[in-house]
């Protein structure tokens, strides 16, 4: 009886045994007013999850941490309610683990420091492919860009990137996998003559890009599995809804539950220089 509720129903049933209610009381060493006590949590409750019903089809993989932030709701209220309520999304799981050590690259201290980029593949609906182009800052975790494409050469790359630094500004590394779109003579070139240098991670080593590789999953888990294209135009419209609702909206626990883009504009303001991730 280590809650009210128990407490009242262990009065009933002694009530029901014939028992009277002052003599139950006495009996369990309760209050009286234990009985007659109506909870007034019930009516809070109940417009928090309404609320969390209504939010919840919106954006089906947050888990209550980050539906609390978006919200702008206490976490402990969500998370007893979240649980209640069975909203809890299923474990994945365990990766593998894997032995060794690993190869440390340059981080990133501040935005345009580290830019990454990695391909992500799909399919439309009649299997025709979609290749995206995927381009994260480092720092700020913003998705600068996601080119949709049936295929992305090394041209397409630096058609991207060159796009990217007219938005933004140039970064001093971009980091990526071996992949040949990336190592491209025309790439490497062209990163040569912007003075930008390329920081490519150990072949079969994902882990070492691991910003990009998390938001991937992020983009695969939030819209990709979700989403049948019928058309590469309709992709494209989709992907970059989620885009701006990843960069605008969408709280990131890195940044403690702050979008990517207020990071980048606090940067931007002049003698700000945001240290609640450093400390």
């Amino acid at each position: 009886m280590t809650t009210p509720s128990a407490r009242r129903d262990a009065i009933q049933k002694l009530v029901r045994r014939g028992v009277s209610e002052r003599r139950a009381c006495r009996y369990l060493g309760l209050s009286r007013r234990i009985s007659s006590y109506q909870p007034r949590q019930a009516a809070k409750d109940r417009i928090l999850a309404e609320k969390l019903l209504a939010a919840s089809p919106q954006v089906p993989r947050f888990g209550y941490r980050r539906m609390a932030a978006w919200l702008e709701m206490g976490e402990a209220r969500v998370r007893r309610q979240w649980r209640a309520l069975g909203l809890n999304i299923p474990r994945r799981r365990p990766r593998r683990r894997r032995s060794g050590c690993d190869i440390r690259l340059p981080g990133a201290v501040r935005p345009n420091a580290v830019w990454s980029y990695d391909f992500v593949h799909d399919q439309m609906i009649d299997g025709r492919a979609l290749k995206l182009l995927c381009v994260i800052d480092e720092y700020t975790r913003e998705c600068l860009a996601i080119e949709v494409g049936a295929s992305l050469r090394a041209q397409d790359v630096i058609l991207t990137l060159s796009r990217l630094m007219r938005l933004y500004g140039k970064p001093a590394f971009v980091r990526s996998d071996n992949g040949a779109e990336f190592t491209a003579a025309k790439v490497m070139r062209w990163l040569r003559d912007a003075a930008i240098g390329p920081a490519f991670i150990a072949p079969g080593s994902p882990w070492q890009n691991g910003f990009v590789e998390s938001f991937n999953g992020k983009l695969r888990d939030e819209l990709l599995n979700r989403e049948w294209f019928r058309s590469r135009a309709e992709a494209k419209v989709l992907i970059e809804r989620w885009r701006q609702f990843y960069n605008e909206k969408r709280p990131h626990s890195a940044h403690r539950y702050k979008t990517p883009a207020s990071i980048r504009r606090r940067w931007q303001e002049p003698d700000t220089i945001p240290t609640e991730l450093t400390a």
